[in-house]
C-alpha cells in the first residue's frame, strides 16, 4: 500500500465480511446513503478459476451530497459511488481501504464541493472507525 493515504485505511479485528457488515450496518443508519453494490470479490474470482483470499468492495453514495460534488465538477462522477475495499492480506490482517476523499477534493478542483467534502470529512472517518472497532 505504498503511496496510499493512511487517512483512509484501517486494520480491522474482524473478518472481511464482519468488517464489511459492521460498515453496512452505520450506514443503514443514514437514509441519505445509497447502497449500489455488495460484491464478493473471491466469488468473483472463482468464475474464472481463480482463488483468493475473501475480499468484499462496497460502493456507496450519499444522495444529498453527490449533486453537490457533481456541479462543482462533473468528472469527479469517476470517482463515484464511493468504494470500500475490505481484504484478507497474505497474513491473515483483515484491512478496509476506501476512497482517497482528499484525492478527489484535490484532483478534481471541488474546492471543497460546495460543503460536501467537509461533511464527508465529518462522516467517513467515523464510519471506518465503527467497522473496524
Amino acid at each position: 500500500m505504498q503511496n496510499v493515504n493512511r487517512r483512509w485505511v484501517r486494520k480491522s479485528s474482524y473478518s472481511v465480511r464482519e468488517t464489511a457488515d459492521r460498515l453496512l450496518s452505520k450506514l443503514a443508519e443514514f437514509p441519505e446513503v445509497m447502497i449500489v453494490a455488495d460484491v464478493d470479490q473471491q466469488k468473483v474470482a472463482a468464475l474464472s478459476s481463480k482463488s483468493i483470499d475473501d475480499a468484499v468492495c462496497l460502493m456507496f453514495q450519499n444522495t444529498k451530497l453527490v449533486g453537490s460534488l457533481l456541479t462543482s465538477n462533473i468528472d469527479v462522477g469517476f470517482e463515484l459511488p464511493i468504494k470500500a475495499f475490505i481484504w484478507k492480506a497474505k497474513n491473515g490482517e483483515v484491512w478496509i481501504r476506501c476512497t482517497d476523499i482528499d484525492h478527489m477534493n484535490n484532483f478534481y478542483q471541488l474546492n471543497g464541493g460546495q460543503g460536501a467534502i467537509d461533511t464527508i470529512y465529518g462522516l467517513l472517518p467515523g464510519w471506518l472507525d465503527f467497522a473496524v472497532s
